[in-house]
Protein backbone atom coordinates (compact mmCIF):
# COMPACT_ATOMS: atom_id res chain seq x y z
CA UNK A 1 0.00 0.00 0.00
CA UNK A 2 2.85 2.35 0.84
CA UNK A 3 4.46 1.71 -2.54
CA UNK A 4 1.15 2.39 -4.33
CA UNK A 5 0.63 5.67 -2.47
CA UNK A 6 4.21 6.71 -3.17
CA UNK A 7 3.82 5.86 -6.87
CA UNK A 8 0.63 7.92 -7.11
CA UNK A 9 2.30 10.81 -5.28
CA UNK A 10 5.31 10.58 -7.57
CA UNK A 11 3.09 10.61 -10.67
CA UNK A 12 1.29 13.71 -9.37
CA UNK A 13 4.64 15.36 -8.58
CA UNK A 14 6.00 14.58 -12.06
CA UNK A 15 2.79 15.90 -13.65
CA UNK A 16 3.02 19.12 -11.63
CA UNK A 17 6.68 19.53 -12.54
CA UNK A 18 5.92 18.92 -16.22
CA UNK A 19 3.07 21.44 -16.11
CA UNK A 20 5.31 23.99 -14.41
CA UNK A 21 8.10 23.46 -16.95
CA UNK A 22 5.63 23.68 -19.85
CA UNK A 23 4.25 26.98 -18.51
CA UNK A 24 7.79 28.27 -18.03
CA UNK A 25 8.56 27.31 -21.63
CA UNK A 26 5.49 29.14 -22.90
CA UNK A 27 6.27 32.24 -20.84
CA UNK A 28 9.87 32.32 -22.08
CA UNK A 29 8.67 31.82 -25.65
CA UNK A 30 6.15 34.64 -25.28
CA UNK A 31 8.76 36.99 -23.79
CA UNK A 32 11.28 36.26 -26.55
CA UNK A 33 8.66 36.81 -29.27
CA UNK A 34 7.77 40.10 -27.61
CA UNK A 35 11.44 41.17 -27.72
CA UNK A 36 11.69 40.07 -31.35
CA UNK A 37 8.55 42.01 -32.26
CA UNK A 38 9.93 45.18 -30.65
CA UNK A 39 13.17 44.82 -32.59
CA UNK A 40 11.31 44.15 -35.86
CA UNK A 41 9.15 47.26 -35.24
CA UNK A 42 12.25 49.42 -34.78
CA UNK A 43 13.76 48.03 -37.99
CA UNK A 44 10.58 48.76 -39.95
CA UNK A 45 10.43 52.29 -38.51
CA UNK A 46 13.98 52.82 -39.73
CA UNK A 47 13.10 51.53 -43.18
CA UNK A 48 10.09 53.89 -43.43
CA UNK A 49 12.45 56.89 -43.27
CA UNK A 50 13.88 56.13 -46.71
CA UNK A 51 12.49 57.88 -49.78
CA UNK A 52 10.33 55.35 -51.56
CA UNK A 53 8.80 57.59 -54.24
CA UNK A 54 10.94 56.13 -57.02
CA UNK A 55 10.13 52.67 -55.76
CA UNK A 56 6.40 53.47 -55.85
CA UNK A 57 6.72 54.60 -59.45
CA UNK A 58 8.36 51.34 -60.37
CA UNK A 59 5.59 49.46 -58.54
CA UNK A 60 2.96 51.22 -60.67
CA UNK A 61 4.87 50.12 -63.76
CA UNK A 62 4.87 46.58 -62.46
CA UNK A 63 1.15 46.74 -61.81
CA UNK A 64 0.77 47.55 -65.48
CA UNK A 65 2.74 44.44 -66.31
CA UNK A 66 0.44 42.46 -63.99
CA UNK A 67 -2.52 43.68 -66.01
CA UNK A 68 -0.88 42.18 -69.10
CA UNK A 69 -0.49 38.83 -67.30
CA UNK A 70 3.30 39.04 -66.95
CA UNK A 71 4.62 37.36 -63.75
CA UNK A 72 6.68 39.80 -61.76
CA UNK A 73 7.75 37.84 -58.72
CA UNK A 74 6.80 35.05 -56.38
CA UNK A 75 7.51 34.44 -52.75
CA UNK A 76 10.65 32.39 -53.43
CA UNK A 77 12.68 35.22 -54.99
CA UNK A 78 15.18 36.53 -52.43
CA UNK A 79 16.03 39.89 -53.96
CA UNK A 80 13.97 41.14 -56.90
CA UNK A 81 16.89 43.15 -58.24
CA UNK A 82 15.87 42.23 -61.77
CA UNK A 83 12.78 44.38 -61.20
CA UNK A 84 14.05 47.04 -58.79
CA UNK A 85 17.60 48.20 -59.12
CA UNK A 86 17.48 49.64 -55.59
CA UNK A 87 16.22 46.42 -53.92
CA UNK A 88 19.66 45.22 -52.84
CA UNK A 89 20.33 48.57 -51.23
CA UNK A 90 17.09 48.36 -49.21
CA UNK A 91 17.81 44.81 -48.11
CA UNK A 92 21.34 45.75 -47.04
CA UNK A 93 19.94 48.65 -45.08
CA UNK A 94 17.48 46.30 -43.35
CA UNK A 95 20.28 43.89 -42.44
CA UNK A 96 22.27 46.79 -41.00
CA UNK A 97 19.33 48.05 -38.93
CA UNK A 98 18.55 44.53 -37.73
CA UNK A 99 22.12 43.89 -36.63
CA UNK A 100 22.19 47.19 -34.77
CA UNK A 101 18.94 46.56 -32.89
CA UNK A 102 19.66 42.90 -32.09
CA UNK A 103 23.02 43.76 -30.54
CA UNK A 104 24.32 41.07 -28.17
CA UNK A 105 20.91 39.61 -27.34
CA UNK A 106 21.65 36.42 -29.30
CA UNK A 107 18.41 36.66 -31.27
CA UNK A 108 18.47 35.43 -34.88
CA UNK A 109 15.66 37.08 -36.80
CA UNK A 110 14.10 37.23 -40.24
CA UNK A 111 11.92 40.13 -41.43
CA UNK A 112 9.91 40.53 -44.59
CA UNK A 113 7.82 43.34 -46.10
CA UNK A 114 5.54 42.36 -48.96
CA UNK A 115 2.48 43.34 -50.98
CA UNK A 116 -0.17 40.63 -50.95
CA UNK A 117 -3.02 42.40 -52.79
CA UNK A 118 -3.21 44.85 -55.75
CA UNK A 119 -6.74 45.86 -56.66
CA UNK A 120 -7.42 47.80 -59.88
CA UNK A 121 -10.19 50.01 -58.55
CA UNK A 122 -11.31 51.14 -61.99
CA UNK A 123 -11.98 47.58 -63.12
CA UNK A 124 -12.50 46.14 -59.60
CA UNK A 125 -10.03 43.42 -60.50
CA UNK A 126 -7.41 41.73 -58.30
CA UNK A 127 -4.13 41.77 -60.23
CA UNK A 128 -2.05 39.44 -58.01
CA UNK A 129 -2.69 35.72 -58.48
CA UNK A 130 -4.00 33.91 -55.36
CA UNK A 131 -1.19 32.95 -53.00
CA UNK A 132 1.33 35.28 -54.74
CA UNK A 133 2.96 38.35 -53.28
CA UNK A 134 5.48 41.02 -54.22
CA UNK A 135 8.44 41.16 -51.82
CA UNK A 136 9.55 44.74 -51.27
CA UNK A 137 12.50 43.85 -49.08
CA UNK A 138 13.54 41.08 -46.70
CA UNK A 139 16.48 39.76 -44.73
CA UNK A 140 18.95 37.21 -46.06
CA UNK A 141 17.55 34.60 -43.67
CA UNK A 142 14.06 33.67 -44.81
CA UNK A 143 10.88 33.41 -42.78
CA UNK A 144 9.44 29.92 -42.35
CA UNK A 145 6.69 30.60 -39.82
CA UNK A 146 5.75 34.28 -40.18
CA UNK A 147 4.31 36.25 -37.28
CA UNK A 148 2.38 39.41 -38.11
CA UNK A 149 4.08 42.72 -37.35
CA UNK A 150 2.06 45.38 -39.20
CA UNK A 151 -0.46 45.62 -42.02
CA UNK A 152 -1.25 48.67 -44.18
CA UNK A 153 -3.52 49.73 -47.02
CA UNK A 154 -2.56 52.50 -49.39
CA UNK A 155 -3.56 53.83 -52.81
CA UNK A 156 -1.48 54.63 -55.87
CA UNK A 157 -2.82 56.97 -58.55
CA UNK A 158 -1.28 57.74 -61.93
CA UNK A 159 -2.49 59.27 -65.21
CA UNK A 160 -1.05 59.27 -68.74
CA UNK A 161 -1.87 61.89 -71.43
CA UNK A 162 -0.81 61.75 -75.10
CA UNK A 163 -2.23 64.69 -77.13
CA UNK A 164 -0.94 63.36 -80.44
CA UNK A 165 -2.85 60.12 -80.02
CA UNK A 166 -5.60 61.77 -78.10
CA UNK A 167 -5.09 59.31 -75.21
CA UNK A 168 -5.93 60.16 -71.59
CA UNK A 169 -5.59 57.23 -69.12
CA UNK A 170 -5.90 57.09 -65.33
CA UNK A 171 -4.80 54.29 -62.98
CA UNK A 172 -6.08 53.76 -59.44
CA UNK A 173 -4.65 50.89 -57.37
CA UNK A 174 -5.62 49.83 -53.82
CA UNK A 175 -2.58 48.13 -52.36
CA UNK A 176 -2.43 45.94 -49.23
CA UNK A 177 0.93 45.20 -47.67
CA UNK A 178 2.16 43.54 -44.50
CA UNK A 179 5.33 43.16 -42.55
CA UNK A 180 6.12 39.91 -40.74
CA UNK A 181 8.92 38.57 -38.62
CA UNK A 182 10.21 35.33 -37.11
CA UNK A 183 12.60 34.54 -34.30
CA UNK A 184 14.56 31.74 -35.94
CA UNK A 185 16.39 30.38 -32.91
CA UNK A 186 13.56 30.64 -30.40
CA UNK A 187 13.65 26.95 -29.43
CA UNK A 188 17.37 27.12 -28.69
CA UNK A 189 16.98 30.27 -26.60
CA UNK A 190 14.04 28.88 -24.63
CA UNK A 191 15.69 25.52 -24.00
CA UNK A 192 18.85 27.30 -22.92
CA UNK A 193 16.86 28.87 -20.08
CA UNK A 194 14.58 25.90 -19.35
CA UNK A 195 17.15 23.07 -19.34
CA UNK A 196 18.63 24.02 -15.90
CA UNK A 197 15.08 23.93 -14.47
CA UNK A 198 14.47 20.53 -16.10
CA UNK A 199 17.74 19.17 -14.70
CA UNK A 200 16.94 20.43 -11.18
CA UNK A 201 13.43 18.89 -11.37
CA UNK A 202 14.85 15.56 -12.49
CA UNK A 203 17.44 15.61 -9.73
CA UNK A 204 14.73 16.32 -7.13
CA UNK A 205 12.60 13.43 -8.42
CA UNK A 206 15.61 11.09 -8.50
CA UNK A 207 16.53 12.13 -4.94
CA UNK A 208 12.97 11.49 -3.72
CA UNK A 209 12.92 8.05 -5.36
CA UNK A 210 16.34 7.23 -3.88
CA UNK A 211 15.32 8.33 -0.37
CA UNK A 212 12.09 6.32 -0.63
CA UNK A 213 14.07 3.27 -1.77
CA UNK A 214 16.46 3.65 1.16
CA UNK A 215 13.54 4.13 3.58
CA UNK A 216 11.76 1.00 2.32
CA UNK A 217 14.99 -0.94 2.50
CA UNK A 218 15.64 0.17 6.09
CA UNK A 219 12.02 -0.52 7.00
CA UNK A 220 12.31 -4.07 5.64
CA UNK A 221 15.48 -4.57 7.65
CA UNK A 222 13.74 -3.37 10.82
CA UNK A 223 10.75 -5.62 10.16
CA UNK A 224 13.07 -8.60 9.68
CA UNK A 225 14.84 -7.81 12.94
CA UNK A 226 11.52 -7.51 14.77
CA UNK A 227 10.35 -10.78 13.23
CA UNK A 228 13.53 -12.47 14.38
CA UNK A 229 13.02 -11.03 17.87
CA UNK A 230 9.42 -12.30 17.99
CA UNK A 231 10.56 -15.74 16.86
CA UNK A 232 13.26 -15.78 19.53
CA UNK A 233 10.82 -14.80 22.30
CA UNK A 234 8.29 -17.39 21.14
CA UNK A 235 11.02 -20.05 21.10
CA UNK A 236 12.16 -19.13 24.61
CA UNK A 237 8.57 -19.27 25.88
CA UNK A 238 8.09 -22.66 24.26
CA UNK A 239 11.27 -23.99 25.81
CA UNK A 240 10.11 -22.83 29.26
CA UNK A 241 7.20 -25.28 29.23
CA UNK A 242 9.44 -28.27 29.95
CA UNK A 243 11.22 -26.87 33.06
CA UNK A 244 7.91 -25.54 34.39
CA UNK A 245 6.37 -29.00 34.17
CA UNK A 246 9.42 -30.51 35.88
CA UNK A 247 9.27 -27.95 38.68
CA UNK A 248 5.61 -28.75 39.26
CA UNK A 249 6.47 -32.41 39.90
CA UNK A 250 9.48 -31.49 42.03
CA UNK A 251 7.58 -29.05 44.22
CA UNK A 252 5.46 -31.89 45.63
CA UNK A 253 8.57 -33.38 47.19
CA UNK A 254 9.55 -30.12 48.90
CA UNK A 255 9.00 -30.57 52.68
CA UNK A 256 9.22 -26.91 53.64
CA UNK A 257 5.77 -25.35 53.25
CA UNK A 258 7.19 -21.79 53.04
CA UNK A 259 9.59 -22.80 50.28
CA UNK A 260 6.80 -24.71 48.49
CA UNK A 261 4.56 -21.62 48.62
CA UNK A 262 7.33 -19.42 47.19
CA UNK A 263 8.00 -21.91 44.39
CA UNK A 264 4.30 -22.17 43.56
CA UNK A 265 4.00 -18.40 43.20
CA UNK A 266 7.06 -18.22 40.94
CA UNK A 267 5.86 -21.14 38.82
CA UNK A 268 2.45 -19.47 38.47
CA UNK A 269 4.19 -16.29 37.38
CA UNK A 270 6.18 -18.18 34.75
CA UNK A 271 3.04 -19.91 33.52
CA UNK A 272 1.26 -16.57 33.08
CA UNK A 273 4.16 -15.23 31.05
CA UNK A 274 4.26 -18.29 28.79
CA UNK A 275 0.47 -18.29 28.49
CA UNK A 276 0.48 -14.64 27.37
CA UNK A 277 2.97 -15.43 24.60
CA UNK A 278 1.40 -18.69 23.43
CA UNK A 279 -2.26 -17.83 23.51
CA UNK A 280 -4.77 -20.54 22.59
CA UNK A 281 -8.56 -20.62 22.65
CA UNK A 282 -10.14 -21.64 25.93
CA UNK A 283 -12.49 -24.59 26.33
CA UNK A 284 -13.69 -23.67 29.86
CA UNK A 285 -17.33 -23.21 30.92
CA UNK A 286 -19.24 -19.90 30.86
CA UNK A 287 -18.45 -17.71 33.85
CA UNK A 288 -21.26 -16.58 36.16
CA UNK A 289 -21.67 -13.81 38.70
CA UNK A 290 -20.57 -15.96 41.66
CA UNK A 291 -17.30 -16.82 39.98
CA UNK A 292 -16.76 -13.17 39.09
CA UNK A 293 -17.32 -12.17 42.72
CA UNK A 294 -14.78 -14.82 43.83
CA UNK A 295 -12.35 -13.48 41.25
CA UNK A 296 -12.82 -9.92 42.50
CA UNK A 297 -12.31 -11.01 46.09
CA UNK A 298 -9.06 -12.68 45.09
CA UNK A 299 -7.99 -9.47 43.31
CA UNK A 300 -8.20 -7.49 46.51
CA UNK A 301 -5.96 -10.05 48.21
CA UNK A 302 -3.45 -10.06 45.36
CA UNK A 303 -3.22 -6.26 45.25
CA UNK A 304 -3.75 -5.04 48.84
CA UNK A 305 -2.21 -1.62 48.07
CA UNK A 306 -4.82 -0.86 45.41
CA UNK A 307 -8.16 0.69 46.25
CA UNK A 308 -10.81 -1.17 44.20
CA UNK A 309 -14.25 0.25 43.43
CA UNK A 310 -16.29 -2.54 41.86
CA UNK A 311 -19.80 -2.77 40.44
CA UNK A 312 -21.08 -6.14 39.14
CA UNK A 313 -24.42 -6.97 37.48
CA UNK A 314 -23.71 -10.14 35.50
CA UNK A 315 -26.53 -12.69 35.62
CA UNK A 316 -27.25 -13.77 32.06
CA UNK A 317 -23.94 -14.65 30.39
CA UNK A 318 -24.28 -16.80 27.29
CA UNK A 319 -20.94 -16.16 25.66
CA UNK A 320 -17.74 -15.53 27.57
CA UNK A 321 -15.92 -18.44 29.18
CA UNK A 322 -14.25 -18.48 32.58
CA UNK A 323 -10.63 -18.73 31.46
CA UNK A 324 -11.07 -16.03 28.82
CA UNK A 325 -12.68 -13.63 31.30
CA UNK A 326 -9.84 -14.18 33.77
CA UNK A 327 -7.29 -13.76 31.00
CA UNK A 328 -8.78 -10.40 29.96
CA UNK A 329 -9.18 -9.01 33.46
CA UNK A 330 -5.79 -10.22 34.71
CA UNK A 331 -3.97 -8.48 31.87
CA UNK A 332 -5.91 -5.21 32.18
CA UNK A 333 -5.55 -5.02 35.96
CA UNK A 334 -1.91 -6.14 35.98
CA UNK A 335 -1.19 -3.51 33.32
CA UNK A 336 -2.81 -0.77 35.45
CA UNK A 337 -0.98 -1.78 38.64
CA UNK A 338 2.41 -2.00 36.92
CA UNK A 339 2.00 1.55 35.65
CA UNK A 340 1.26 3.18 38.98
CA UNK A 341 -2.48 2.80 39.57
CA UNK A 342 -3.56 3.28 43.18
CA UNK A 343 -7.29 3.36 42.49
CA UNK A 344 -9.14 1.02 40.12
CA UNK A 345 -12.79 1.29 39.10
CA UNK A 346 -14.29 -1.86 37.60
CA UNK A 347 -17.80 -2.05 36.16
CA UNK A 348 -19.24 -5.28 34.74
CA UNK A 349 -22.83 -5.36 33.51
CA UNK A 350 -25.22 -7.90 32.05
CA UNK A 351 -24.66 -6.70 28.49
CA UNK A 352 -21.05 -7.83 28.85
CA UNK A 353 -19.73 -4.32 28.98
CA UNK A 354 -16.60 -4.08 31.10
CA UNK A 355 -15.02 -0.80 32.20
CA UNK A 356 -11.59 -0.70 33.83
CA UNK A 357 -10.48 2.82 34.83
CA UNK A 358 -7.26 3.62 36.68
CA UNK A 359 -5.29 6.63 37.90
CA UNK A 360 -1.85 5.46 36.72
CA UNK A 361 0.61 7.31 34.52
CA UNK A 362 -1.67 6.79 31.52
CA UNK A 363 -0.95 6.19 27.86
CA UNK A 364 -0.11 9.02 25.40
CA UNK A 365 -2.91 9.56 22.87
CA UNK A 366 -0.54 9.10 19.93
CA UNK A 367 0.17 5.54 21.15
CA UNK A 368 -3.46 4.44 21.56
CA UNK A 369 -3.61 2.94 18.08
CA UNK A 370 -0.50 0.79 18.64
CA UNK A 371 -0.86 -0.58 22.17
CA UNK A 372 -2.74 -3.72 21.07
CA UNK A 373 0.12 -4.85 18.81
CA UNK A 374 2.21 -7.75 20.01
CA UNK A 375 5.40 -6.71 21.86
CA UNK A 376 4.59 -3.02 21.53
CA UNK A 377 5.61 -0.86 24.48
CA UNK A 378 5.32 2.90 24.87
CA UNK A 379 8.77 4.50 24.71
CA UNK A 380 9.20 7.02 27.54
CA UNK A 381 11.32 7.50 30.65
CA UNK A 382 8.54 6.40 33.04
CA UNK A 383 8.46 2.93 31.41
CA UNK A 384 12.16 2.19 31.75
CA UNK A 385 11.87 0.69 35.25
CA UNK A 386 8.70 -1.30 34.48
CA UNK A 387 9.19 -4.92 33.44
CA UNK A 388 7.02 -6.33 30.67
CA UNK A 389 6.96 -7.98 27.27
CA UNK A 390 4.29 -5.84 25.64
CA UNK A 391 1.90 -8.77 25.15
CA UNK A 392 -0.78 -8.14 27.79
CA UNK A 393 -3.01 -5.82 25.77
CA UNK A 394 -2.30 -7.83 22.64
CA UNK A 395 -3.63 -10.90 24.43
CA UNK A 396 -6.77 -8.99 25.52
CA UNK A 397 -7.44 -7.93 21.94
CA UNK A 398 -6.79 -11.44 20.59
CA UNK A 399 -9.22 -12.95 23.12
CA UNK A 400 -11.92 -10.40 22.28
CA UNK A 401 -11.51 -11.08 18.57
CA UNK A 402 -12.63 -14.65 19.24
CA UNK A 403 -15.92 -13.25 20.57
CA UNK A 404 -16.25 -10.56 17.87
CA UNK A 405 -15.96 -8.03 20.66
CA UNK A 406 -14.18 -4.70 20.70
CA UNK A 407 -12.05 -2.68 23.08
CA UNK A 408 -11.48 1.07 23.19
CA UNK A 409 -9.11 3.18 25.26
CA UNK A 410 -9.56 6.75 26.44
CA UNK A 411 -7.26 8.97 28.48
CA UNK A 412 -8.89 10.27 31.65
CA UNK A 413 -9.23 13.98 32.34
CA UNK A 414 -6.72 14.10 35.19
CA UNK A 415 -4.57 10.99 34.84
CA UNK A 416 -4.79 7.34 33.95
CA UNK A 417 -6.84 5.60 31.26
CA UNK A 418 -10.18 3.85 30.86
CA UNK A 419 -10.59 0.63 28.88
CA UNK A 420 -14.07 -0.22 27.63
CA UNK A 421 -14.90 -3.74 26.42
CA UNK A 422 -18.08 -4.75 24.61
CA UNK A 423 -18.97 -8.34 23.72
CA UNK A 424 -22.26 -9.36 22.02
CA UNK A 425 -24.15 -11.45 24.60
CA UNK A 426 -25.68 -13.94 22.18
CA UNK A 427 -25.53 -17.70 21.79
Amino acid sequence: MTVILFTLSLIILVALQAYYIYNSYRLEEKDLNRQAKEIAGKVMDGMDKFDTNNNDNRLVGDFERLKLGIRIQNEKIQFPDKIYSSEIEYSKKMESLLKKNVGNSGLEMAIKNEIYSVLDELKNEELLPKGRSITLFQTVKKIQKPMSLTESIWSSHQSKTNTDLNVDESYNYLIKSKASYELLNIQYLVLKKIIPLVIISLLIIILIVYLFYKSIRNLNRQENKILQLHTTIDSIAHELNTPITTLKFSIVQTPDSETRSLLERQIARLENIVKSIHYSESDSLFIDQNEIEKYVSDLQKRYPAVNFKISIDFKNNHVIRHNDFVQIMDNLIDNSVKYGAENLDIVINDQIEILVADDGIGIPKEDHQFIFEKYYRVVRNENMNVNGLGVGLFLVKATLDQYKGKITVKSNAEKGVTFKIQIPNEN
